[in-house]
């Protein structure tokens, strides 16, 4: 086999939206895609994405009453470890595609459990400013069809795919304020697999 095409301080691509949404559907599509083309391609997931950010995954998804504070203390320390893989991957020029990023903070924590909007925001900004992504899309689709899509791929559900459907109504406006936070390009999740797998690659295919 050919060596892999290496780009020189990599490329970090984040894929977000809530649950349902068809995220992780599109980074498959756009890493199987990448990888045809014989480039250097590194996924990870948020929570996740590291041995110890597995493991903390776990314990994040368990049916388990906890403060909301929890959660995001969570996240954070998932995101450290996360961190440090993402920035080896970029060293050695890879292209890295992210499910989910600290964005979902405000998703999750600030808008649907309510924690401190202002505390919530300053982790989001020192760990964006860290990541740095080279391009951010927002998948994005009405709360009730996202959470229909959800339950059907995991009838039991996780910890928060159980909340009430306020909880998501709250999500998907998370995701509105973060897009008036940072910049990110959002593809409507609504149409069909395969139109927004286009629509998908052509962002990334500018970055190429």
């Amino acid at each position: 086999m050919d060596k892999q095409q290496t780009i020189a301080g990599g490329l970090l691509i984040v894929f977000e939206g809530m649950d349902g949404v068809g995220k992780t559907t599109q980074l498959q599509l756009a890493e199987e895609r990448l990888r045809a083309r014989n480039m250097a391609v590194t996924t990870r997931r948020s929570p996740g994405g590291t041995p110890i950010g597995e493991a903390l995954r776990e314990v994040l998804l368990q049916s388990t009453d906890r403060p909301p504070m929890t959660d995001l203390y969570i996240a954070l320390a998932i995101q450290e470890a996360l961190d440090e893989s993402i920035a080896q991957a970029r060293k050695a020029g890879s292209i890295i595609l992210l499910d989910r990023s600290p964005l979902s903070i405000a998703a999750y924590q600030i808008y649907g459990s309510g924690i401190d909007e202002a505390l919530g925001w300053k982790y989001i900004d020192q760990y964006m400013e860290r990541l740095h992504p080279d391009l951010v899309i927002v998948y994005s689709c009405a709360p009730e069809e996202a959470l229909k899509r959800a339950q059907q791929k995991s009838p039991t559900g996780d910890y928060f795919e159980n909340m009430p459907s306020s909880y998501f109504a709250s999500v998907a406006k998370g995701y509105e304020a973060a897009l008036t936070h940072y910049p990110a390009l959002t593809i409507d999740a609504s149409q069909p697999i395969a139109a927004v797998h286009t629509q998908t690659m052509e962002h990334i295919e500018k970055l190429l």
